[in-house]
């Protein structure tokens, strides 16, 4: 006869559980108008991470990206661009 031992875990005061959060973080992109010197540039900006995503000089070009992006979400499961492909990183536009 084999008996099934049942797992005990003991769980302390102020432990916390790892939360399901890959795919609850909703990512949207936003295209903002930035002045660079004498240049005026379109960010194309990752919400709620903040992260520049692609700099351009026309508009039309920077809707492109944010409009395939929020269309397709491909970056969703990984919640949002993995920081080592960033090419600006939030805060420092030069």
């Amino acid at each position: 006869m084999v008996k099934s031992k049942t797992q005990k875990v003991r769980f302390h005061r102020g432990d916390k559980r790892p939360g399901n959060t890959l795919g609850k973080t909703k990512l949207s992109y936003t295209v903002d108008m930035v002045k660079e010197g004498r240049k005026i540039l379109w960010h194309v900006v990752e919400q709620p991470t903040g992260n520049v995503v692609g700099k351009y000089f026309f508009e039309d070009d920077a809707n492109v990206l944010a409009d395939f992006q929020n269309k397709h979400k491909v970056w969703q499961v990984n919640g949002g661009i993995p920081r080592f492909l960033w090419n600006y990183v939030a805060g420092s536009y030069s």
